[in-house]
């Protein structure tokens, strides 16, 4: 009996998490960046922002699904790359290495 409870709780939440919507992949690849950048599927992203360790914006881009962004003509450095929605809302932020 309890193996069978068991089972019928993991067939459950297997199943249940198998039937969701695709996660998001919110990767920024490759890094360390030399010369353009890729992120991974989202449906929410609308805007890219490349901001320098000081904390100005030095490159703003549209999302594309599989579009590249270019940042070769920044110096080598640490930079963050911010993801953010259509009402402007930071959604993720990932620390990218330029070389």
């Amino acid at each position: 009996m309890k193996n069978a409870l068991l089972f019928c709780l993991f067939f459950t939440l297997n199943f249940g998490l198998s039937a969701q919507a695709p996660a998001e992949d919110l990767r920024i690849f490759p890094n360390p960046v030399t010369t353009t950048f890729e992120i991974g599927y989202s449906d929410r992203v609308k805007d890219v922002l490349v901001i320098n360790m000081v904390g100005r914006e030095v490159k703003a881009f549209d999302f594309g699904a599989k579009k590249k962004y270019d940042i070769a003509d920044l110096p080598q450095g640490m930079y963050l790359v911010q993801l953010k929605d259509a009402d402007d809302k930071v959604i993720h932020t990932q620390r990218v290495k330029k070389n």
